[in-house]
């Protein structure tokens, strides 16, 4: 009986080891790591973007998406229930216009040619979707406009979400939009690249985000915090007291809102870059002559960004402003 025993369990040992062996030589005919759908060169002018955008930066950008093709990303699908504020027709997703999507596209492809190129490809925003709905609804944009952003893009950087972005109004109807494209584009890159959620070997803003300590809301008392918000806006015509903000180091209400010394420094500094970007230097400089925080908050903008992004913002500045979309 023990021999028998022996020579099955010895056959047992054999067959696991030619099943072993067997499953080691297995290997799949085709592995495919690119994007999902894949990316081809052409045959219009804005896929060949759409396509040079990848070869060159490893980019997913498209704009005929729809449905819940446009809800992909790399760790599943994009959760709708943050659109809470659109209305109910926006959803299933529609592809961007063509020609809106192409001009759009070009804008795109210039601001990323003019930046470093290796600061370009290791930048969080892998995935971009040009989509036609206004992705924000209009009336709560105008009643709280004061503080969010006039981005029409939502860049996820969260956990969840890591580097999908989407553009919206790629509409014809609507056309192209210079002044917000390129406010948008500016913010979306600027607050993505310098989070340090992504870009641990980025110096802290300590510096810069000390120019306003005490003086942003959640660092205030709550009377304080009260009296600035009165005194923020006016409620009836929603009217911003910019130059209470300014008085307090801020470009925009939203890193006043929502930034502090310990936590999003970037968010604001990313305000002032692309406040920079966006307005000639001659309308800005009676603002930093009359804000002394301002201009403080505005050179150390300017240090970082050459420093770590080998950005000169001034240059850069004269650049978009003078360039025409298309």
């Amino acid at each position: 009986m023990k021999t028998i025993y022996g020579i099955l369990i010895l056959i047992g040992w054999m067959v696991i080891g030619y099943a072993c062996s067997d499953d080691e030589n297995l290997s799949p005919e085709f592995e495919y790591n690119g994007p999902i759908p894949a990316i081809a060169d052409g045959p219009s002018n804005a896929q060949k973007i759409c396509y040079d955008l990848y070869k060159k930066y490893d980019y997913h950008v498209y704009y005929t998406l729809s449905g819940d093709d446009a809800l992909r990303t790399n760790v599943g699908t994009t959760q709708i229930n943050m659109f809470y504020y659109l209305p109910e027709d926006t959803f299933p997703l529609e592809p961007g216009d063509e020609l809106t999507s192409e001009s759009f596209l070009k804008l795109l492809k210039t601001f990323y040619a003019y930046l470093p190129e290796e600061i370009v490809k290791t930048s969080n925003l892998k995935r971009q979707v040009l989509v036609k709905a206004n992705l924000w609804n209009d009336e709560l944009t105008n009643y709280y406009g004061f503080w969010i952003p006039e981005y029409y893009a939502i860049g996820f950087t969260d956990e969840a979400q890591q580097g999908i972005i989407y553009w919206g109004d790629m509409n014809d109807e609507i056309g192209v939009q210079p002044d917000v494209w390129k406010y948008s584009i500016c913010l979306s890159f600027f607050r993505t690249r310098t989070s340090f959620y992504f870009y641990k070997d980025l110096p802290l803003l300590t510096e810069f985000s000390q120019v306003s300590a005490g003086k942003y809301l959640s660092e205030m008392t709550i009377d304080e915090q009260i009296d600035a918000m009165d005194n923020l806006m006016d409620w009836e015509t929603y009217e911003l007291n910019v130059d209470l903000l300014m008085n307090l180091g801020f470009v925009h209400a939203y890193p006043f809102m929502m930034a502090s010394t310990k936590s999003y420094q970037n968010e604001d500094m990313a305000t002032y870059a692309t406040w920079i970007a966006c307005n000639p230097l001659e309308d800005r400089q009676e603002i930093l002559d009359a804000y002394p925080l301002v201009k403080s908050k505005y050179e150390l903008t300017l240090k970082y960004y050459k420093n770590n992004l080998q950005l000169d913002l001034e240059a850069f500045s004269k650049f978009w402003l003078n360039l025409e979309v298309e």
